[in-house]
């Protein structure tokens, strides 16, 4: 399986299907596995070629344990790495929570690389208090040992099981890193104020960690739309395949073209 280099770390993907470029980046604690277990590969592929990437401290990709190594903006840049290693000029993009984060990033400072940008259940704003709590009782957890963060995601919900067992298998040190980082997370709106690739922005109507910020920030960017999905929460707006699939597919159908 191949990897990307960016400045020294190691960032692994892999490819299927064929057509236009799809990179598709999963949230925190999931891995490439976390796509396939939830069929968006399979969905993808016969119109697209579908980049799955390990997000640097998860899956197979290196993972530093510095919280800077972690920043948003530079993981980014892991995602052009990839493309770079691949020789591909223009690619759609599809991430989900960190992965969208990092998409807004990619949106406000490299958008010439990208046909469209699909982003869900993330904003481009600060973190909300709930997100903040839910970051400082994510550390405590972690700093609890392996064998804690297994008998706490044992009770996980249905919509988590494609994360589990990237969750359990993590490496806790590259984990906390990542979270510390997310808690100096800035608010990078202003940045998109003049974006000019095709956006759709969805969230769940219940996650409360971004959908109110999304929506809020999708009425100023000049290209999204924004699209509620009733009644989900966070996970359920990537596990909920059978109303995420009609909407991906239906905005990719817009902007297909290379």
């Amino acid at each position: 399986m191949p990897f990307a280099d960016n400045d020294g770390v190691k960032i692994h993907y892999h490819t299927t299907g064929s057509g236009p470029s799809i990179v598709l980046m999963h949230g925190f604690m999931g891995d490439i596995g976390s796509w396939y277990k939830l069929g968006y590969p399979d969905t993808l592929s016969p119109n697209h070629t579908v980049i799955t990437v390990d997000a640097r401290g998860h899956g197979e990709s290196d993972k530093p344990y510095d919280p800077m190594d972690y920043i948003d903006k530079t993981m980014a840049t892991d995602v052009i790495a990839v493309l770079d290693d691949m020789d591909i000029k223009k690619s759609h993009y599809f991430g989900f929570s960190m992965g969208s984060r990092i998409g807004f990033e990619l949106a406000a400072h490299y958008q010439k690389r990208f046909i469209s940008f699909i982003l869900g259940g993330q904003t481009p704003g600060i973190r909300n208090e709930h997100g903040n709590e839910s970051t400082k009782k994510r550390i405590a957890l972690f700093e609890k040992g392996s064998e804690e963060v297994a008998r706490v995601m044992s009770r996980s919900r249905k919509e988590y099981d494609s994360y589990l067992e990237p969750t359990l298998n993590g490496d806790i040190k590259a984990y906390i890193a990542k979270t510390k980082a997310i808690a100096m997370r800035e608010d990078i709106s202003q940045h998109l104020l003049d974006l000019e690739v095709p956006c759709l922005i969805y969230a769940g109507e219940e996650d409360l960690l971004s959908h109110d910020s999304a929506e809020e920030h999708a009425a100023k960017m000049p290209t999204a739309q924004f699209v509620t999905l009733p009644g989900l929460n966070h996970m359920e707006s990537i596990a909920r395949t059978d109303l995420v699939f009609p909407i991906i597919n239906k905005f990719l159908n817009e902007f297909s073209k290379t």
